[in-house]
């Protein structure tokens, strides 16, 4: 993986932010107003509850091709609210709720971070027919409840599926590559089809689209735990995912979890965790 600039709290293997909401129509309405970023509509996650947009994101200093994302997941009206319930649990308005990377070596990850004494879950293999007849297959890592309040993200190996960030730069106009999967635990990616450049954020350079509609930047992840050192360390089994130069510091808090601090069309966005206890 090339060397990239990192902002603090940002490993070289950040794969996307997730943003959840207690209403999906609702939720994106106000994340775009807030932000003045515009979403695409991602998809539905049978089973689960759940569905979600998918707006631009761009770490700090990072080039406009890089894989990465933030998602705005929320309940599904089409499916059982229970379902969503149990995925969404405290979050009673926006928040963040966690976040991915995806290491050059998922399984090396996970054995460094058992060797460390530190749970990063389960190994996954999902799997999900596109519309068009085609079959996506990627990997992760699954815990519950979220490892410190969803401050430890969950890993991600892609494997040959196309990535949501590159769907959102090509835009709609390829439906073989707009059938890629969103969130990874559940659900798959596949924006309305129809859609112009505009709508689908393509990125062309950092923080500005390609159709003139600004993206947004993640200048930041920071961190807080009862026990800064036990998150510190859980944090630097990333080291062994390709991750270079990340920078975690982590602060004392009564309660574990993270904040997200955005850059866009209208100024500065702080997204944090819900407080609660482990």
């Amino acid at each position: 993986m090339p060397a990239r600039p990192t902002a603090s709290g940002i490993p070289s293997t950040f794969d996307h932010l997730v943003v959840a909401v207690p209403e999906l129509a609702a939720g994106v309405a106000e994340f775009e107003e807030l932000t003045g970023a515009k979403s695409v509509p991602g998809g539905s996650h049978p089973g689960r509850g759940t569905a979600n947009h998918l707006v631009p994101l761009i770490p700090r200093g990072w080039g406009a091709d890089s894989l990465t994302y933030l998602e705005i997941l929320g309940p599904d009206p089409a499916q059982d609210p229970a379902l969503a319930a149990a995925q969404l649990a405290g979050f009673d308005r926006m928040a963040a709720q966690r976040w991915a990377v995806h290491p050059d070596d998922l399984d090396a990850t996970v054995a460094a971070a058992d060797e460390a004494g530190v749970d990063y879950g389960a190994v996954f293999d999902m799997a999900r027919d596109t519309p068009e007849g085609g079959r996506l297959e990627w990997r992760l890592t699954r815990r519950a409840p979220l490892a410190y309040g969803g401050a430890q993200p969950f890993l991600i190996d892609w494997a040959e599926s196309p990535h949501p960030a590159r769907t959102l730069r090509q835009g709609a106009g390829d439906p073989a590559s707009a059938a890629g999967p969103s969130t990874p635990e559940a659900g798959g990616f596949a924006p309305e089809t129809g859609a112009s450049a505009s709508e689908t954020g393509s990125a062309a350079a950092p923080g500005v689209s390609g159709a003139g509609e600004a993206a947004l930047t993640l200048e930041r992840l920071e961190f807080f735990a009862p026990d800064p050192a036990a998150l510190a360390a859980a944090l630097g089994v990333l080291a062994a995912s390709g991750a270079d130069g990340g920078s975690f510091t982590v602060e004392e808090a009564a309660c574990p979890g993270f904040r997200a601090v955005l850059a866009g069309p209208r100024g500065e966005t702080v997204l944090e965790t819900p407080v609660r206890q482990e």
